[in-house]
């Protein structure tokens, strides 16, 4: 028996594998798929990349699997865990999704019906429509946390506003905004740690910077329920805060905020209910441990939360203390802040 399809250019070896499982021709070939080809006998990995390599030298290939994996539209691989996510979005923001994140590709389904609510992006009310797209779950926690981040840093702005309105010489910038991103972006070798926000003072000098985080939990003194045990933090993040405040010359604070959602059916809005600061030089001796955080490759430091005050002090702090703590960065540098 002879395999026919000489326009394809199959070394003899691969020919002999498909006439042994009785695939006689290229027509009978191109009704498989790659999963219905792995699973005949003697058809190996390397056999079936052979196989595919051939075929497209002729222009041809195998047929679509119908259960195939989905294709992540954020990092651009098909993940085995990628479905669809479904999001509340306004038309700026669903653009954005598609431009910047998403590698240009529109959204596979949008809903025809408009609603007015929150946007789940930019937290505005506005008129919004469901959208869909593929995506892995770790893509879909980090795209529906954006939302909360973007809210965290207005109610941080906010707050500053309403705070800091006795202390005009101090302005408030934000340097790093939560942006949407392509996955891996934010992990490339070459990027640069910076502040999430910069206050400075009249004349242009940064005074101080604020790294930024936000959770659903409380700390103690204000939020909306029970206060957490222990603050985490990766400790790639700690090392970013220490190189950001070298950078920038100026001591760099912890800053936490409690952002909980609210429904406005079927949308949710997030609102800012809590906001705590730690002064970098407190946060060694609160340090508890450095260990792996559970079913993650990554190390977090486990702090106590007693290092954080309510953000109301702050200008106390500031108008009082933080000469005092300044000058000691200025001798001894920014101080550590963990140790394994």
């Amino acid at each position: 028996m002879e395999f026919h399809g000489s326009e394809v250019p199959f070394a003899r070896a691969v020919e002999k594998k498909l006439l042994g499982v009785e695939v006689v021709n290229v027509e009978q070939l191109l009704a498989l798929n790659e999963r219905q080809l792995r699973l005949l006998p003697g058809i190996g990995p390397s056999t079936v990349s052979h196989i595919v390599s051939a075929l497209e030298e002729a222009g041809l290939s195998l047929a679509a699997d119908p259960y195939a994996a989905y294709e992540c539209a954020r990092h651009s691989e098909v993940a085995r865990d990628a479905e669809l996510r479904a999001y509340f979005l306004c038309n700026s923001c669903r653009d954005a999704y598609a431009h910047r994140a998403f590698g240009d590709r529109r959204p596979e389904w949008v809903s025809r019906e408009q609603i007015d609510g929150y946007c789940g992006h930019c937290n505005e009310f506005r008129e919004v429509r469901l959208s869909q797209w593929f995506l892995c779950g770790t893509c879909d926690r980090v795209v529906r946390s954006i939302g909360r981040g973007i809210a965290s840093a207005k109610f941080v702005e906010s707050e500053w506003a309403d705070k800091f309105r006795e202390t005009p010489e101090l302005s408030l910038r934000e340097i790093d905004p939560v942006e949407l991103r392509p996955r891996g972006q934010r992990s490339d070798a070459d990027r640069v740690a910076t502040a999430d926000f910069v206050a400075s003072y009249v004349s242009g000098e940064a005074a101080l910077g604020i790294e930024l985080k936000s959770g659903r939990s409380a700390l103690a003194g204000g939020g909306i329920g029970s206060p957490m045990s222990q603050f985490q933090l990766d400790t790639t993040d700690c090392d970013d805060i220490t190189a950001a405040a070298v950078a920038l010359n100026a001591p760099i604070f912890l800053v936490h905020a409690q952002v909980i959602g609210r429904a406005h059916a079927p949308t949710e809005r997030y609102v800012g209910v809590g906001l705590w600061f730690a002064r970098p030089w407190d946060m060694l001796q609160h340090c508890e441990s450095v260990r792996r955080r559970p079913r993650e490759t990554r190390d977090a430091a486990y702090f106590k939360t007693t290092m954080f005050r309510p953000f109301s002090e702050f200008p106390a702090y500031v108008k009082n203390q933080f000469s005092s703590d300044l000058e000691s960065m200025q001798c001894d540098g920014f101080p550590v802040l963990y140790r394994r």
